[in-house]
């Protein structure tokens, strides 16, 4: 009965410790802006990037309204090459590290986790924007747990 005891403390202690930083491309433009990226799937371990976005309004402020989700029209039907529309004033999150800290995309991961971005483009820039792992810290900066692009 200790054991178990033991047990669901230990288990209660680190759900509390868990946290989350995203990956996020944000619009605050005033037109739809066309996003293109393409996904490996990793040889072993947990990807950071996947098919299964979430979009999201901004606040008047600037800020990601957690609340209100909107639907997300992957516009390419391949597994690994999502292509979107993203309105005006919304963010869509095309990433997430759990329970680590990113630094920057070549470095080492705790549990398992891979970066694998192999490029994204913003396809209604001009010029277009191309994003690899080499360049991807130059576009992509960290404030309080969100990675984020800022188109404006």
């Amino acid at each position: 009965m200790k054991k178990i005891i033991f047990f669901i403390v230990v288990i209660l202690t680190f759900q509390g410790c868990s946290w989350q930083e995203y990956f996020v491309i944000i619009n605050q433009t005033n037109s739809d802006i066309t996003i293109e990226y393409e996904i490996e799937q990793p040889k072993s371990g947990f990807a950071i990037f996947d098919n299964r976005q979430t979009i999201h309004k901004l606040s008047k402020n600037g800020d990601i309204d957690w609340n209100e989700t909107l639907e997300v029209n992957d516009l390419d039907t391949s597994r690994f090459i999502i292509k979107l529309l993203l309105a005006p004033n919304t963010v869509v999150t095309i990433g997430n590290l759990s329970n680590d800290t990113y630094k920057k995309h070549d470095q080492y991961f705790i549990n398992g986790r891979t970066f694998n971005l192999k490029n994204l483009k913003i396809l209604n820039s001009k010029p277009i924007i191309e994003i690899t792992p080499e360049n991807f810290d130059n576009f992509f900066v960290k404030k309080n747990g969100i990675i984020a692009l800022r188109l404006k």
